[in-house]
C-alpha cells in the first residue's frame, strides 16, 4: 500500500479529529518543547516523537450557565464525559490511522489521570505534586491552540480555557501549525475568586520551574499542592469566604483559610482526609456522600485513565477554575455572578442534593436539581457511556 506524504497525512488527521467532535485541533513538535519543563518530553512516551497533534472540545455555555446558577449539573457531566472520553477515542483513532497510512508510530495521550514520578523535588512535598506522562497543556501551546492562562489552564482565543484537551504523539515529521500570537488570557484573575481551596495565589507567579516553549516563557500563579486542589476539586469541601455559596457539595468548609505551611505538611493531609471519610463529627449522610466520591476517584486510580471512565463514575463539583474562563469577559462575569447567588448545596436523609438559594425578595428557596436518572433516558446514558468504550 502507498503511504502518504506528510502535507497529505496532516490534512488528513485533523480532518478525523474535527469528525471526531474536537472544536480545534494544531500540530506541534518537540523543538519548541526542548525547554520546557519535563512532562513535555515526548521521548517518556515514544522515543523518537518529532511531532504532537493536540485538539480541544469545549464546554457548551448552556451547560455552563446551568452548572453555575445551580440549576442543573448533568449537562456539565455529559460535556466532560464526551471530552474525556471523546478524546481517548479520538486519540486511538488517530494513532491507528497514521500507524496504518505510514512507516511512523503514535502514542495515544492519556487524557488525565496518568502522572509519571519526579525524584528532583523538594522531600517535603513529594507525593503530593503530579505531572502527566506528556502535558496537553504545553503540548497545546506547541501545536499553536492558544497559551497557558493565570490558572495554568490553557487559554485559547475561540473558547477561552473551558475545554478539555486530547492528544497523539508520533514519530512523523509533521509540518507544525504557527504558535498563538497573542495569549488571551487577560489577566482577569476571575478564576481565583471562583476557587474555593486557595491552590493558587492571586498575585505570585509559579517559579518551581520555568515553561519555556517556542523561546517564550509561559507564566500562571503559584500553585499550592495536589491535595489542596483535589480536595476542593473531588467535591469533599467547596464553600466561599464569606459563605454564602458552595460548590457542588455539602462540605461547606472553605479552604482557602488554610495557610500554605498547613498544607504542605503530611499529617495536617492525613488528619483532614480522616476527618472528612470517617470522623464521626462528620454526619453520617455527608461521610455517606464523600465516601461515595473517593470510590469513584478510586476507580479511576485504577484505570489510570479519565477517558475511560464510566459515566457513572464522572460527577463533576467544582472544576471552577476551568469552567468560567470562556473567552467572552462578559460571559465570564455573567457566570461569576450566577455563582456567587447560586447558594449552597445541601444533602438530605435519603443522600439526594437539594440547593438552598434566595430570590430577589430575599425569600429562601429550597429546589431538587435533577437526579442522572431524571435528566437522561436510558438510551442517552449508555449512549455516552458507550463513547469510552469506542462503541
Amino acid at each position: 500500500m502507498q503511504k502518504m506524504d506528510m502535507n497529505k497525512l496532516k490534512d488528513k488527521i485533523k480532518q478525523i479529529v474535527l469528525n471526531e467532535g474536537a472544536k480545534l485541533v494544531g500540530v506541534g513538535n518537540q523543538e519548541r518543547l526542548k525547554d520546557a519543563p519535563p512532562s513535555a518530553n515526548m521521548d517518556y512516551c515514544l522515543p523518537g516523537a518529532k511531532s504532537c497533534i493536540i485538539w480541544a472540545y469545549p464546554n457548551p455555555i448552556e451547560a455552563l450557565e446551568n452548572y453555575f446558577s445551580k440549576k442543573e449539573r448533568m449537562s456539565i457531566k455529559k460535556a466532560q464525559q464526551i471530552g474525556y472520553a471523546g478524546s481517548w477515542r479520538t486519540a486511538l483513532i488517530v494513532s491507528g490511522f497514521i500507524e496504518k497510512n505510514s512507516d511512523f508510530e503514535a502514542f495515544p495521550v492519556i487524557p488525565n489521570a496518568k502522572y509519571r514520578p519526579r525524584k528532583d523535588i523538594p522531600d517535603y512535598i513529594k507525593g503530593d505534586i503530579r505531572y502527566p506522562d506528556f502535558s496537553l497543556r504545553y503540548g497545546a501551546v506547541a501545536a499553536g491552540l492558544g497559551h497557558l492562562g493565570w490558572s495554568g489552564n490553557l487559554v485559547t482565543k475561540e473558547y477561552g480555557g473551558s475545554l478539555y484537551l486530547g492528544g497523539v504523539l508520533t514519530t512523523a515529521p509533521l509540518e507544525p501549525d504557527p504558535m498563538a500570537e497573542e495569549n488571551h488570557c487577560n489577566k482577569c484573575k476571575i478564576c481565583t475568586k471562583v476557587c474555593t481551596t486557595g491552590y493558587f495565589s492571586e498575585n505570585e507567579q509559579e517559579d518551581m520551574q520555568p515553561v519555556i516553549i517556542g523561546g517564550f516563557k509561559e507564566t500562571y500563579a503559584k500553585r499550592g499542592t495536589f491535595s489542596q486542589c483535589g480536595i476542593g476539586c473531588a467535591g469533599w469541601y467547596g464553600l466561599s469566604e464569606d459563605g454564602s455559596w458552595s460548590t457542588w457539595t455539602p462540605g461547606h468548609v472553605s479552604l482557602k483559610k488554610i495557610p500554605e505551611e498547613e498544607w504542605r505538611n503530611n499529617d495536617f493531609r492525613r488528619n483532614l482526609f480522616m476527618k472528612i471519610m470517617s470522623d464521626k463529627d462528620t454526619p453520617e449522610n455527608i461521610r455517606k456522600f464523600n465516601q461515595t466520591i473517593a470510590k469513584s476517584f478510586a476507580n479511576v486510580g485504577v484505570l489510570e485513565n479519565v477517558g475511560l471512565r464510566p459515566f457513572t463514575d464522572t460527577n463533576p463539583r467544582c472544576g471552577n477554575c476551568n469552567f468560567i474562563c470562556v473567552a467572552d469577559p462578559k460571559k465570564r462575569k455573567e457566570l461569576y455572578n450566577m455563582l456567587i447567588n447560586s447558594g449552597k448545596v445541601y444533602i438530605d436523609k435519603d443522600g439526594r442534593e437539594y440547593v438552598k438559594q434566595f430570590n430577589d425578595d430575599g425569600n429562601e428557596i429550597r429546589f431538587y436539581p435533577p437526579t442522572e436518572k431524571d435528566f437522561f433516558t436510558k438510551e442517552e446514558f449508555v449512549n455516552i457511556d458507550g463513547i469510552r468504550k469506542n462503541e
